[in-house]
């Protein structure tokens, strides 16, 4: 596919910045208009500044004490600015400090997924699935380095020889994923992906009016959580809303139960009132430190849990902890990564076989049918480019070596309009779903949604 560009440059940013703030018209870095010397001097404040951050040894400086950080650079790196420089200076720090530097207009756009930075003068967004090429760049590679180690020290990290992949949650919808400029080619520096949820508390209606399902499937799944019975594996690719989904369910959790959420960034702010989370971590430099998430399940267990919801199933530890909670009776939630509800399964059989040396694949097969109750597969339209719930599977009993499924609901678009069938499979939970007033569609039947209805509520 080929590349897009759009228009985000220096002139809109001048205007962010500079134009309604009223403050001096003058070059920021986003255009590398600044000078050579202004450059390095931005860069210097920049490390400053970071070192402060990491400390927490004072609040984030105003524009006065910017200058005076500024001023202080200049003697002692023996460089000398004049005015207009100092408050072009000045004016890039302050913008830096309150935003996300250059890249502030890209966040800022509420049709962007990701933001991508493979070197300071190469940075892309993704819209829906599409990757699309901006003109923006920072002033230089130092500037752009700078930039990053800052980003991280938000978060308390870094990213270095000896832990060169870091994630970071930045903000509650902000997240950021930084590789050690070891991995990238030579003079490139590292590379910063960040990754934005656009819909941090979006509810079950807002899902049905974005069209991932019609109600009758949200409400189905809404009932399996609501009814404390069922442990959902959410199942998709990068990006098509697992774990928005996951929020939007968690709504119906009854509100007396304590909720404990396992995440390595923390991603699953969940608006209940008996939350407790706790975060996993890889170890440090000297190899000590590190949480696991078993560790972090165990420990949670120890405090009273009614539900465990697991951010992302990604190894064997992972997923042995999770299905063995589950399997005592404690409802849950988890994402995998995997290409189909099927896919979904084969690939936490991987996981727990290779946990589980020494235990047959029966045996792996009979855990996974006890503890998991439906598969929820989230797919991309690409003709319509929108996420949709592309399956739902009940797993049922482990027999005759297999893992017994029930398909209950797949995406079968008729033409040009967005349709699921019900499918043949038996629900093990029509009684619950009785008690709740939810009647799932016959074999066979056909549910989309009404375009008057739609059209209505996404124009109010």
């Amino acid at each position: 596919m080929s590349s897009e560009r759009i228009i985000v440059g220096a002139d809109q940013i001048r205007q962010k910045y500079f134009g309604a703030a009223g403050r001096a018209k003058a070059p920021v870095s986003a255009s590398g208009d600044l000078t050579p010397s202004a450059r390095y001097i931005v860069v210097q404040a920049k490390k400053k500044i970071g070192q402060r951050i990491a400390c927490a040894a004072a609040a984030q400086p105003d524009e006065e004490e910017l200058l005076k950080l500024v001023q202080n650079i200049e003697v002692a790196e023996g460089e000398e600015l004049s005015g207009r420089e100092r408050t072009a200076v000045v004016a890039s720090l302050s913008a830096a400090l309150d935003n996300f530097d250059i890249l502030t207009p890209l966040v800022e756009n509420t049709e962007v997924n990701d933001v991508i930075v493979r070197a300071y003068n190469d940075i892309s967004i993704q819209i829906g699935r599409r990757n699309i090429q901006t003109d923006l760049r920072f002033a230089g590679k130092d500037a752009y380095k700078a930039f990053v180690e800052n980003l991280l020290k938000r978060a308390g990290k870094a990213c270095t020889l000896s832990t060169p992949v870091v994630d970071a949650a930045l903000t509650q919808n902000i997240r950021a994923c930084v590789t050690h400029e070891s991995f990238s080619p030579a003079g490139s520096g590292p590379m910063l992906t960040l990754r934005i949820a656009r819909h941090g508390a979006i509810s079950l209606e807002g899902l049905a009016v974005r069209e991932l399902a019609p109600p009758q499937i949200l409400d189905y799944l809404s009932v399996l959580v609501k009814s404390a019975q069922a442990t959902l594996l959410i199942a998709g690719e990068v990006g098509t809303g697992k774990t928005t989904l996951i929020k939007a369910l968690a709504s119906r959790i009854d509100p007396e139960e304590a909720i404990l959420v396992i995440e390595d960034t923390h991603e699953l702010a969940l608006d209940r009132p008996f939350v407790r989370t706790l975060l996993t971590r890889e170890a440090n430099t000297e190899g000590a430190g590190r949480i696991t998430p078993a560790q972090a399940i165990r420990t949670g267990m120890r405090m009273a849990m009614n539900r465990v919801i697991l951010g992302e199933m990604r190894d064997g530890e992972a997923a042995e902890a999770f299905i063995d909670v589950c399997a005592s009776g404690h409802p849950g939630m988890s994402t995998i990564h995997a290409r189909s509800a099927r896919d979904a399964l084969l690939r936490l059989e991987l996981f727990l076989s290779r946990a589980q040396g020494n235990v047959t694949i029966d045996t792996v097969r009979r855990q996974i049918a006890h503890a998991i109750s439906a598969v929820v597969y989230l797919g991309v339209d690409k003709a319509q480019r929108k996420r949709r719930i592309m399956s739902v599977v009940e797993v049922g009993t482990a027999a005759d070596g297999a893992v017994q499924l029930s398909p209950v609901f797949s995406y079968a678009p008729s033409g040009p309009f967005a349709e699921w069938i019900r499918e043949s499979g038996i629900s093990f939970f029509t009684g619950t779903l009785h008690e709740h007033a939810v009647v799932l569609p016959l074999p066979g039947q056909r549910i989309g949604f009404d375009p008057d209805e739609l059209y209505c509520t996404s124009s109010t």
